[in-house]
Order: structure tokens, then sequence, then C-alpha cells
């Protein structure tokens, strides 16, 4: 284990610290920069899309363009849904308090930044997704990177599409399940004293008997899940905030105001600070809507259209709901009860109601 931990670290560290300096000046990370840029390269080649096409991509959600003779296994809310249900969790909660915790108040703001592009990513991956999916032999449709990637860049480029395949099973494994999964078993084990092997087993069990239905039942489960997951989070946030309301406006301008100017004493704010509340802004918010990483598009894929562009406009609604919605509520949440205003240690628990709780640090 102690192992496989370095070659992580290692990897990680290559990922989000390379290169550490530039002429001997600290440096954005490569991939942070390849992301963003990305991002602000397809929103102007769109036309901002993500603003001017919001509001039609509310009335593709809500069935307006709807035709029951159209190939696909599963309508847009249930293709949404489906994807939300990989991107709502951890990102959202301890995630944000992390990326406050190292970044400041600030990286908030950097989140939002990420997850405006990230919506024009998300809108051209979802459309790709569509757009190069196939039929199979029994009704159902395929599709995602691995298909866009082989049928778009042509078979000359199989080799990355099995390659992403391969990476976004390992992905899908374990960033995307064990961890929610040890969660969930550390909690009941603390709390209830309940074994997690019992706790595994009756995950296991419920998982199977979602997911060997097919996308259908996929679908048809996370409809109603995923949206009752997510407002009982809001309202909760809500009701602090309410409590809090003298703060919510100051709150909002310290993240800003932090965002370029970010203070000193946050654990990670010193030398380069800017660029460490950048960085981790981007990190957080990429961890928290997966825009690029690819997995959405194989959700949306299977919408019921013949119209990609379809797909692809209530696939962008994706990072705004994950990021702009439950992760501004946990952010606000953390900046407006003071938590973070003064030099703390951070824990992130996975075995307890407290996510993320703050320690005060002697003098």
């Amino acid at each position: 284990m102690e192992t496989f931990e370095r070659i992580i670290f290692t990897l990680e560290s290559y990922v989000w610290n390379f290169p550490e300096s530039v002429f001997g000046y600290q440096s954005l990370p490569l991939l942070v920069m390849v992301i963003l840029g990305f991002g602000i390269f397809i929103t102007i080649r769109l036309g901002f899309i993500q603003i001017f096409q919001f509001k039609r991509a509310f009335k593709v959600l809500s069935g307006k363009y709807d035709d029951p003779q159209d190939s696909g296994d599963i309508n847009h809310f249930q293709a949404l849904s489906t994807a939300l249900s990989a991107t709502v969790g951890v990102g959202n909660i301890a995630g944000v308090a992390l990326a406050i915790h190292i970044g400041g108040p600030g990286a908030l703001f950097w989140m939002w930044i990420t997850a405006l592009f990230g919506m024009a990513i998300k809108f051209t991956e979802s459309t790709l997704g569509v757009h190069f999916r196939i039929k199979n032999s029994d009704g159902t449709v395929s599709g995602g990177p691995m298909y866009y990637i082989e049928k778009g860049l042509g078979p000359n480029w199989k080799w990355l599409a099995v390659l992403f395949a391969i990476a976004g099973s390992i992905c899908a494994l374990l960033t995307g399940n064990a961890i929610q999964a040890n969660t969930l078993a550390d909690v009941m084990n603390s709390e209830f004293n309940i074994p997690v092997y019992i706790t595994g087993l009756v995950t296991a069990s419920l998982v199977a008997a979602v997911i060997l239905g097919g996308i259908k039942r996929i679908g048809y489960v996370t409809a109603r899940l995923v949206p009752l997951m997510a407002i009982m989070y809001v309202l909760g946030g809500l009701i602090i905030l309410l409590i809090n309301y003298d703060q919510v406006i100051p709150g909002f301008i310290t993240i800003i105001s932090h965002a370029f100017n970010p203070q000193a004493g946050v654990l990670g704010v010193g030398s380069g600070a800017l660029i460490v509340t950048l960085s981790y802004g981007v990190q957080r918010g990429l961890f928290s809507n997966e825009a690029g990483q690819g997995s959405s598009p194989i959700a949306m894929a299977a919408s019921k259209t013949k119209e990609p562009v379809h797909a692809g406009l209530v696939g962008l609604l994706g990072p705004f709901i994950d990021t702009i919605v439950v992760c501004t509520i946990t952010g606000l949440v953390i900046v407006t009860t003071g938590a973070w205003d003064s030099y703390h240690q951070t824990s992130i628990d996975p075995a307890g109601g407290n996510i993320a709780y703050v320690v005060d640090l002697p003098e």
C-alpha cells in the first residue's frame, strides 16, 4: 500500500505541480493552463454558448423538444441526473473546504471561473458523445470519448481510445466509487457500529440491482435520487446562510477580493499566493464537476434525441448545478460562519457528520 501511495503522489506531483517555475517565477501548473486555455478557446469559438443558450438548455431539459421516436435509451433529465450522480458528492463538500483551507476564500471564485469555462467543455464533449455514438444490435446506444476519439480522429487514434477506456475504468472504480463506498462504510461503523463488510455487501447489492438493469434503470433511479439529494443539501446550506444572513454579502465580497489578493496566513498562501489560490480553485473545481474528464458524455450519449446539440446544452448545465450552485452553498457556509478566518488546521474526516472541521492551532 505504501508503494502504491508513493506512485500516486509522484504522479500527482507531475500532473498538478509541473512546472513549478518558469524563468525563476512561480508558474501555473501545465494542466491548469491547458484546461483553462481550452475552455476559454471553446467559449470564444462557440460564441459564449453557456451564456446565450443557457435559457434554451433548460427548455431542452424540460422535454420541450423531446420526440419519443428518437433513438436513445433515456430522456435528457435522466441523462443529466446520471451525469450529476457521479459529480455531486465529496468534491462539493470536503473539496470546497480543502480549496478554501489551502487557497483561501478566493479559491471559490476560481472554482466559479472553472465551472463557467467547464460548461463550454461539457457542451462540446456531450455533443460529440451523441454525434459519434453507435447503435447496438439490441437497440441500445453506446457513446463517449472512446467512440468519438476513434471515429472522429480516425482509426490511427484507436490506441488513444483504448487508453481512455482503461484509464476511465480505473478512475470510475477508485476515485468514482471506492471513495464514496469507503466513506459510507466508515460512517456506518463509527456512528452505528455496523461492520464495514455488512455495509459493503448491502451497498454492492443495491448498486448491482440498479446497474444490472442497464442504463434505463440507472436513469430511472438517478432521476429520483439525485434531485432529492441536491435539494436537501442546498436547503440545509440555505438554513445556515439565513441564520448568518448579515454575512452573506460580505462573504461574496471576501471571496471576490481574495481571488486576486489572497490573505496571508491561510495555509498555502504566502509566496506566489495568487498562483496557489488559482491552482487550488481550478483543481477542486475540476474534481467537483469533472469538466473534460470524459465521464459525462458517456451518460449523455444515451439521451433520446436526434440532435447532438440538445444533449450538449443539457450537458453544460452539469457544472452550473454542481459547482455554481452546490459548491457555492458550501463555500458561503464556510466563509459566512468565519471558520476560515484564522490560522487553522482542517481535517477531512470521512467517518462522521463533520466532513471538514476546524481546529485552532496553539500560538
